[in-house]
């Protein structure tokens, strides 16, 4: 994936960058009008607390009402895909 050579440091400040965009993703309002609404879970390796564990990552994708258009509309990471998450 080209990732190779990359110092910590540089991780570090391209994973701060990464952060800001997701959180401006995160923090936007849902003004338009999404009637339907898909989840999907697929499980990626993260870390929590100093151990890699299988957690499961939910992405909601609307349909616009009047265009039709398709958008991811959301992500959250959680311990799985079950109905209380």
């Amino acid at each position: 994936m080209g990732a190779s050579g990359v110092s910590k440091s540089q991780a570090g400040r391209l994973c701060e960058k990464l952060d800001e965009r997701v959180s401006a993703f995160r923090a936007q309002p849902l003004e338009e009008n999404w009637p339907y609404l898909w989840l999907d879970a697929t499980y990626l390796k993260s870390r929590v607390d100093q151990r890699i564990m299988s957690r499961a990552t939910i992405i909601f994708v609307g349909t616009n009402l009047e265009t039709g258009c398709r958008a991811v509309l959301g992500v959250e990471t959680g311990a799985s895909e079950a109905e209380t998450f």
